[in-house]
């Protein structure tokens, strides 16, 4: 497009100079040219900017992902790296924090008869899926067991957990920005 643009505006100014000697026609022609070659790199700039941003989201997910076949691995009991298993073990030390404040938590609420009873639409909190056929935990979308290789019941899939490209933080669904580090989240394509 530029490129007959470009022709055009040549063509124009060789006829527009046989016309005027004094030049200022043909140094608006060449203003013309240089903002439309500054309007096309700031556009590639920001295409390739878009790329980035969308590498980065996929990269979050694919580390994700990566951490909860690792963890899935642990509970299975199959995990034999030693700095994967204290890596592991870490986790295992935050929700045994996590059910302490839990616990912590729960002598400050009411009873559960004076608790309102969660509608049919709100989620309960979700426990680990476990293989019907060994009880061995199950990785969330997984299609078979990576214990048995029993083929497991197909379930609605979950909401992608995102994550901050810049700082790590979870983020929640449509956030634009980061609630840890502020910075902007990348949107994915619609």
């Amino acid at each position: 497009m530029s490129e007959i643009i470009d022709k055009i505006t040549e063509g124009a100014g060789q006829v527009i100079s046989e016309f005027e000697k004094g030049g200022q026609i043909h140094s608006a022609i060449s203003g013309i040219r240089q903002r439309m070659a500054e309007s096309d790199r700031r556009r590639k700039i920001n295409t390739i900017k878009k790329e980035i941003q969308d590498l980065h989201t996929k990269e979050a997910q694919a580390i994700n992902s990566l951490s909860a076949q690792v963890l899935a691995l642990y509970e299975a009991g199959s995990l034999s790296q030693p700095e994967l298993v204290s890596l592991c073990k870490g986790v295992d030390e935050v929700r045994d924090q996590i059910r302490e404040k839990e616990a912590e938590l729960a002598q400050f609420q009411p009873p559960p008869s004076e608790q309102p009873q969660p509608s049919a639409g709100q989620s309960q909190l979700a426990t680990t899926a476990r293989c019907p056929s060994c009880g061995v935990p199950t990785v969330e979308g997984a299609a078979f067991c990576q214990g048995c290789g029993a083929k497991l019941l197909e379930a609605e899939p979950p909401a992608p957990v995102l994550f901050c490209v810049h700082c790590g933080a979870q983020l929640r669904e449509g956030a634009r920005f980061c609630p840890k580090c502020g910075q902007t989240v990348p949107q994915s394509p619609a």
